[in-house]
């Protein structure tokens, strides 16, 4: 009897490749020249935490969801601060 089944190759999983706090502070000042364009400033309490969160996110190098709301303009913060370079760094403001 004839074994038909074919031989597989097991993977090896890749880590993930993490952003240095250079990368990680790069991506944060494209996200603070945006905000500056569009004039919200830290005078904003959400603004505020924004750039609390990221300041974290540049010290820990750790993945952070963001969902702030901004009743100042009826919107809402949200985004991810990513780790992995294969994911992207993006922050929006979606109407509530």
């Amino acid at each position: 009897m004839v074994n038909n089944k074919k031989s597989k190759v097991k993977k090896e999983k890749q880590l993930p490749i993490v952003r240095t706090r250079e990368e990680r502070s790069q991506e944060v000042k494209k996200i603070i020249t945006t905000l500056s364009e569009l004039q919200l400033s830290v005078e904003y309490k959400p603004i505020h935490e924004l750039y609390n969160i990221m300041n974290e996110y540049i010290s820990r190098g750790e993945r952070v969801i963001v969902n702030i709301p901004f009743p100042e303009i009826k919107k809402n913060i949200e985004g991810i601060l990513s780790v992995n370079v294969k994911e992207e760094v993006w922050l929006r403001l979606n109407n509530i």
